[in-house]
């Protein structure tokens, strides 16, 4: 075997050609698949986090109207008010859920997805003599009505599953 022109190495060097080919294309492939990833992971948070709002915007306009409607009862403990709320089960394509704390005139409404890190928190208020009692429930229907015996028997306005 002759090393140099017309030697017989050049059959070695295409080998390790390859070989070397295949492993940046590996380097390179395998970058762009975890680039990729996180790529999507970050896509489906915001879209969770933007459905999430939208959904705590929806429960704390269906509050305020309960809170009008017992506010502005003249006897509110003989008042009936119940509302219906027809939510997604799911947002991003996970599930939800729903946590009401309410202290005194203000209150937040915290939704957190189960399967990303998506967190939104969306404030509310209410008139002075109109409590939210704290809930906490998965994503979903909700229904959102007035309970005259809560609340120690001052009433207040419920958050709960359907």
């Amino acid at each position: 075997m002759r090393n140099g022109p017309g030697g017989t190495d050049r059959a070695v060097s295409v080998t390790v050609g390859y070989v070397m080919t295949l492993a940046i294309s590996t380097l390179l492939l395998s970058g762009l698949f975890v680039a990729g990833g996180s790529f999507v992971e970050t896509q489906r948070e915001r879209a969770a986090q933007g459905e999430l709002t939208v959904v705590g915007e929806r429960i704390a306009a269906d509050l305020g109207t309960v809170d009008r409607l017992v506010a502005s009862a003249e006897s509110p403990e003989n008042l009936t008010a119940n509302r219906s709320v027809t939510l997604p089960n799911r947002v991003a394509g996970t599930g939800y859920r729903v946590r009401v704390s309410a202290n005194g005139t203000e209150g937040t409404i915290a939704l957190e997805s189960e399967q990303t890190d998506a967190t939104v928190e969306v404030p509310f208020r209410t008139r002075k003599n109109v409590t939210v009692a704290n809930a906490t429930v998965d994503g979903g229907d909700l229904r959102i009505w007035w309970d005259r015996d809560a609340d120690g028997g001052d009433g207040a306005v419920v958050v709960r599953g359907r």
